[in-house]
């Protein structure tokens, strides 16, 4: 390019991000050489800029290394020059980090033979000396080169913070070759795999085959496709905040698994969950989940047991120790599986409960009949019968021990524990055929008179006394015997856990040293310990 003697150049390599290619500017101003400067100064001997450099050696080519001192500026200093244009910017890879702050880019940084920025307040006193053209030099990264100039090109002093205040008019070959990009991208290698609002990791639409396309516009980081416009990923309708955005038909399970947010059609849905007691919250297969634990299966949470678990020992020793409702299956059990309530704080837990009872006013009617004492009736708070079905299965899988504990009116807590509690089917009456010996800190072993009897019910007398129908009588269901009658009326070495027909109690049981009528009474059954 043709140049007036008493033109001011400065020229600038610089390098598109991420890629390796050159860029050069220059800006000329055709102003009397008796211009004033924007600074005030006097006569130095260092030259101004490279132009002065070039004019005072006419024979040589000023190119490289060179010490300049613009107007008004307080030290000489050291700048590249490229003939008579001063280099104050060159970009040709990412060695030099250019992610600075405000006092790095005031200063400059970088190496003047390689990659640098010359510094804002060294430009603005050198653009301040007379009127500069500004050119950019560009080479892409498939080799094409280009430039835009600028014709009148200033910045103004740090108090009003570098501000561009002019550039004057452009010219430049670029059209031919680079592509300018929309607003919000940015030049790039070209990658087919593009990450969208609906794809952030981009990769279920990708193919890496860019043909003769080296380059393209790109999202910056963070920004995401969005139709063909890039925005912050925050603006995606299925961004999670502290994650990031959820491709679309992708679910995103949290740290603790306590909520699961999935994207469908741009749109994010979060629900609250908690994993299962019996589940894990882990990662499997790189995805994060609630994860069933050894024994159960399911979708982590619900986690049914597929371990056979025989009674409330067995819930204790595999599933959990904590008391509560759970699903046992007897060995033998015809019905299935079944629900029940395990004890597992009393005497070292693990115990299988097959009544309860409490004297409340809306407390639970034992007064029943042979098939619902058979089924099991009534519920946890007001009182059940677990079932005598389900009692003959548990009794006869193994050895089992009884414990009841009772309260009886004077509020004195006790209870009576027998090392072996067993009876037989419905075909033998659900006979009363195992009881242990006894322990325990109630004061009278008050069941040994019900050892080897058989269960009667209102509807079904099987207690083998003539003239009373002593379940219907006490409108229960119990092991009676022919000696009952003798119990009840003359030494009362008895005990009736299950009568209703007294108002003022929820069971008998005699004590030789306190009431014998009872507020509370619960019976529990667990497999007999062995050392």
């Amino acid at each position: 390019m043709e140049m007036e003697e008493h033109l001011c150049r400065i020229f600038v390599l610089c390098l598109l991000a991420a890629q390796r290619s050159g860029a050069e500017v220059t800006q000329e101003n055709t102003v009397a050489a008796s211009d004033t400067s924007y600074f005030f100064y006097q006569d130095q001997s260092y030259p101004r800029d490279c132009k002065d450099i070039q004019d005072q050696c006419s024979t040589k080519n000023a190119t490289g290394a060179q010490v300049i001192q613009p107007d008004g500026y307080d030290a000489p200093v050291w700048v590249f020059c490229s003939g008579d244009w001063t280099v104050i910017q060159r970009r040709s890879d990412s060695l030099i980090d250019f992610s600075r702050g405000w006092d790095e880019f005031r200063d400059g940084f970088g190496f003047i033979n390689a990659n640098h920025w010359l510094g804002n307040k060294k430009v603005a006193h050198l653009t301040n000396q007379k009127t500069y053209e500004l050119r950019i030099d560009i080479e892409t990264e498939s080799g094409l080169t280009g430039f835009i100039s600028y014709s009148s090109f200033r910045i103004i002093d740090e108090f009003s913070d570098y501000s561009l205040v002019s550039v004057g008019r452009s010219n430049d070959t670029l059209e031919s070759v680079v592509t300018w990009c929309p607003t919000n991208t940015i030049p790039g290698s070209c990658n087919r795999c593009i990450a969208t609002c609906a794809d952030p990791s981009g990769t279920m639409d990708c193919s890496n085959d860019c043909g003769d396309l080296q380059q393209t516009c790109i999202c910056p980081l963070n920004y995401l496709m969005d139709m063909t416009n890039c925005i912050r990923q925050e603006d995606c309708g299925c961004y999670k905040e502290g994650h990031g955005v959820i491709a679309d038909g992708v679910s995103y399970m949290a740290a603790d698994c306590s909520e699961r947010c999935s994207c469908s059609s741009g749109v994010l849905t979060c629900v609250s969950q908690s994993c299962a007691r019996d589940a894990t919250c882990k990662e499997v297969n790189g995805v994060r989940t609630c994860s069933c634990n050894e024994g159960f299966a399911g979708d982590g949470l619900t986690c049914p047991s597929i371990r056979i678990n025989r009674d409330c020992y067995d819930i204790m020793r595999y599933v959990s120790t904590e008391s509560g409702v759970y699903s046992i299956t007897p060995s033998g059990g015809a019905g299935g599986p079944f629900n029940v309530n395990c004890n597992m704080t009393i005497d070292g837990g693990g115990w299988t409960v097959i009544q309860r009872r409490v004297l409340i006013p809306s407390r639970q009617d034992f007064n029943q009949d042979w098939d619902t004492y058979k089924s099991g009736f009534g519920s946890y708070s007001r009182g059940f019968w677990i079932g005598n079905e389900h009692i003959h299965h548990l009794t006869n899988q193994g050895d089992y021990e009884l414990r009841i504990d009772m309260v009886n009116q004077d509020h004195s807590a006790y209870y009576a524990k027998y090392d072996l509690f067993r009876y037989n089917a419905e075909s033998d009456k659900y006979k009363m055929s195992g009881l242990g010996s006894f322990t325990g800190t109630a004061r009278y072993n008050a069941l040994r008179n019900q050892h080897n009897e058989y269960f009667s019910t209102p509807d079904r007398d099987y207690d083998d006394y003539s003239y009373y129908h002593w379940a219907d009588y006490l409108d229960s269901g119990w092991w009676y015997g022919d000696h009952y009658y003798y119990y009840y009326y003359y030494d009362y070495y008895y005990c009736d856990l299950n009568r209703m027909r007294y108002d003022d109690d929820v069971g008998y049981w005699y004590n030789p040293s306190g009431s014998n009528y009872l507020i509370f009474t619960e019976m529990k059954i667990r497999q007999r310990q062995t050392d």
